[in-house]
């Protein structure tokens, strides 16, 4: 079986998440974020995409990365997750790639934990591995519930 996912990098690191959870692609520099003070960790602020009032999740800092500064190629992935519109500030969207289930496995037991359960595969590509995200677990339920709450607060 085959899946569609858009590849990204965060640094020389590659991720991907399913294209069928991802409602569009923006270039950041084009979008104005207005950050929210004692917000959920990891959110960069808010943007205000066609009317939409939008969170901006900040994935380098889930993964301990330092920021960087915005260039052309950041990009925003706007995802839903559960109930949640998510804008997901990346580094550079590489593309749409096909990967064949047989050249994806599950992550090593030795790096599974609560803390990583946003991790869903590994896929082998061409240029080397890919890790397949998981975009319903880079919240936790709380962080869900906060964003929603801080998304009704903004509107």
């Amino acid at each position: 079986m085959e899946k569609r996912v858009i590849l990204f990098h965060l640094g020389n690191e590659r991720y991907g998440i399913d294209v069928e959870l991802v409602q569009g692609i923006e270039k950041a520099q084009r979008q104005q974020v207005v950050r929210i003070p004692n917000s959920v960790p990891y959110i960069k602020g808010i943007i205000n995409l066609r009317g939409s009032v939008i969170p901006v999740y900040n994935i380098r800092s889930k993964f301990s990365l330092e920021d960087i500064p915005t260039t052309d190629a950041t990009s925003l992935l706007i995802t839903v997750v559960g109930d949640v519109m998510l804008a997901i500030w990346v580094d550079e969207v590489e593309g749409i790639f096909d990967i064949e289930s047989e050249d994806t496995f599950p992550p090593p037991a030795i790096i599974k934990n609560d803390e990583t359960s946003y991790i869903l595969e590994i896929a082998h590509m061409e240029k080397g591995l890919a890790i397949i995200l998981d975009a319903f677990h880079l919240l936790s339920e709380e962080e869900k519930k906060r964003v929603a709450d801080m998304i009704e607060d903004a509107k």
